[in-house]
């Protein structure tokens, strides 16, 4: 009975340990072509964990197997350092070339009083208290009587701005707030699928930098998907709503990896340097964020602490938004905010230009 108990720990230490080196690696593999494998690193925060435990187990009990999960984390460091961060920066002095830059899903400033506290004028109030150079918002929604464009324009004194939206009436998607003068803007497109990214060329001091406002394809949840996942309990007719999720998570990670390509490549050719933005939908462990962030700075890792997570529902660990920079620019400070206005929490940066 021992021998069995101890050959299905081992097994069970082996298997853990491949699935976190594949999740690792799952940020290589495009979604759209092969989506299954993006799942894993959705799952790289407990296939962690899990390998971590195994670890302290097989050391205090003096088992010589301690180096199977400790290779599977050593193999992992990379995917570690994008989704913690350890060290947080502290701004010292003031600057002319610095600028902050405050992104926020705002889940249509809770136009349909889904958190019950009718948070419209609240997070009005927080972008004033902020009072950043540039805002990138997601989700945003302005029409008559409910005219978002308008009071934020002129009363936080947002001269100028560009959204996605065709409607000039009723304006649904994302949105460019700046202080500083917009020379050129644009709307990225792929597959039908990436209508909600959008980019402006922002001049201050004479330096021209490119802004971007990604929003990535959602998996599209609703609540009852998440009760189910809140309370699962595997019965036969759970099969059709666990497949369900399934389905809707890899069409997702199908749409998310096409998009990713098409932001990418407009990045690279960008003839500013840039700064990035946006809700992604996704984790840093994975093929959207890897593929958008290349070479670009996080600013989360360069000025920020413990995991970061963005995401304000069900599922509290995720870090979905983010701001990356162009490297030849320094992050001098990095802030999420708890604040249950939406399903995301805003995040904000200050950038040396």
């Amino acid at each position: 009975m021992k021998k069995v108990f101890v050959k299905t720990g081992l097994f069970f230490n082996w298997f853990f340990a491949l699935l976190l080196i594949l999740s690792g690696l799952s940020v290589y593999i495009n979604p759209s072509v092969f989506p299954y494998t993006a799942i894993l690193g959705l799952s790289f925060p407990f296939l962690l964990l899990i390998n971590v435990i195994f670890l302290f187990f097989r050391i205090f009990g003096k088992k010589v197997y301690f180096f199977i999960p400790l290779i599977a984390i050593l193999l992992s460091y990379y995917r570690i350092q994008d989704s913690y961060a350890f060290k947080k920066q502290k701004v010292i002095g003031a600057s002319v070339n610095k600028i902050k830059v405050f992104s926020y899903n705002v889940r249509m400033f809770d136009y349909f009083n889904w958190t019950g506290k009718q948070c419209g004028d609240s997070i009005f109030s927080l972008m004033e208290k902020e009072n950043a150079d540039i805002v990138c918002l997601q989700e945003f929604y302005s029409r008559k009587g409910f005219n978002y464009q308008k009071k934020i324009s002129k009363n936080l004194h947002y001269k100028y701005f560009v959204h996605s939206s065709e409607n000039k009436k009723r304006f649904f998607g994302s949105v460019i707030f700046s202080k500083y003068p917009i020379v050129a803007s644009g709307t990225l497109k792929t597959d039908q699928t990436l209508h909600r990214c959008i980019y402006a060329d922002i001049v201050k001091n004479r330096d021209t930098f490119r802004v971007y406002n990604v929003h990535l394809a959602s998996v599209h949840l609703d609540k009852s998907d998440y009760e189910f996942m809140k309370n699962i309990d595997i019965k036969d007719n759970n099969i059709k709503e666990a497949k369900g999720i399934g389905k809707k998570l890899i069409d997702a990670y199908e749409k998310r990896g096409r998009e990713a390509q098409t932001v990418h490549a407009h990045i690279q050719a960008s003839p500013y340097k840039v700064i990035v933005c946006g809700d992604f939908n996704d984790t840093p462990v994975s093929y959207a964020y890897h593929k958008i962030k290349g070479n670009l700075k996080d600013a989360f890792i360069q000025s920020g602490i413990g995991i970061g997570h963005t995401y304000a529902k069900y599922l509290p660990f995720l870090r979905i938004d983010f701001i990356f920079h162009d490297k030849a620019m320094s992050t001098k400070s990095y802030k999420r905010l708890r604040k249950n206005f939406s399903d995301h929490f805003p995040i904000s940066s200050e950038i040396e230009l």
